[in-house]
């Protein structure tokens, strides 16, 4: 990104932040007077065509942090909204043709961000898009088995010990988890039985060899699961405002500690917010 480029979107931010102002009160209003019990300790707010960018999912390297909407990538610093870069066009012809129109779930690993791609209501094509996590641009994709997966590809996660990636058979009750070598042509290894179906999977990401899912649940609740014997536990409820969408979901070290990062949709679609919690 050239220095105009950035002193542009500098300016641009400024001006939207002031003409913004009013969203941000009326959603973070929303937000504080909405039933439930909330289990964040902090969270960001992000109001109007910002919203769009953070809006499905999300990973980190660990310093910095990477969105997607349906057709965009972006890259911010750990504060969730300073700008480092963007692919606004992040599904290439080759894969429209396909019918590709979802840039789903994301996960970092070893350079790369790896997303569910969908063919949304169609499900004839569950894709994993391999993007450059500096340049954002899509670098390799593998179509995989549309009999195994068949309600599109909303969340990817890599274990990052191993390289293994996992995914799920079916998009809002799964059966089971699917695991494919992100060393070997995204072949496929196993599958593991889950003990129970966490409802509507949005995002997941490692932890110390656990994998932990965000849903858009009744109370859009995380859980954790045993990537080797499918054993699924409730680890906190979110308790968003009614209306909400619970969306992607990963891990940052801040002050020395862990926490995870999730994000949701506001009621109004006009918001999103990027809250941290405590594990």
């Amino acid at each position: 990104m050239t220095a105009f480029q950035l002193m542009f979107n500098k300016v641009l931010s400024t001006v939207f932040a002031v003409v913004l102002i009013p969203f941000s009160v009326l959603t973070h209003g929303i937000d504080l007077i909405s039933a439930g019990e909330r289990t964040d300790t902090e969270k960001t707010n992000i109001v109007g065509i910002g919203a769009y960018f953070h809006s499905q999912g999300m990973t980190s390297d660990g310093e910095t942090l990477y969105f997607s909407s349906k057709t965009t990538l972006i890259r911010t610093e750990g504060d969730a909204k300073t700008l480092i870069n963007a692919n606004y066009f992040a599904i290439p012809d080759e894969l429209k043709d396909l019918g590709i129109a979802h840039v789903g779930g994301l996960s970092y690993y070893n350079g790369y961000i790896y997303a569910g791609l969908e063919d949304s209501k169609v499900w004839d094509y569950p894709i994993v898009g391999v993007y450059d996590a500096e340049s954002l641009e899509l670098v390799d994709y593998y179509i995989l088995d549309a009999e195994m997966i068949t309600r599109g590809l909303p969340w990817v996660c890599v274990n990052p010990e191993n390289g293994l990636l996992y995914c799920t058979d079916h998009s809002k009750t799964p059966t089971k988890l699917l695991v494919y070598d992100t060393a070997n042509g995204m072949s496929f290894v196993k599958e593991v039985a889950l003990e129970e179906s966490p409802y509507a999977i949005q995002g997941a990401e490692f932890l110390d060899g656990t994998i932990y899912a965000a849903t858009n649940d009744d109370t859009q609740a995380v859980y954790t699961i045993n990537p080797d014997s499918g054993e699924v536990e409730k680890l906190f409820d979110r308790n968003l405002t009614s209306g909400s969408e619970g969306e992607g979901m990963t891990f940052m070290t801040k002050d020395g500690k862990t926490v995870l990062v999730a994000m949701d949709m506001g009621p109004l679609f006009i918001n999103a917010f990027v809250r941290e919690y405590d594990i």
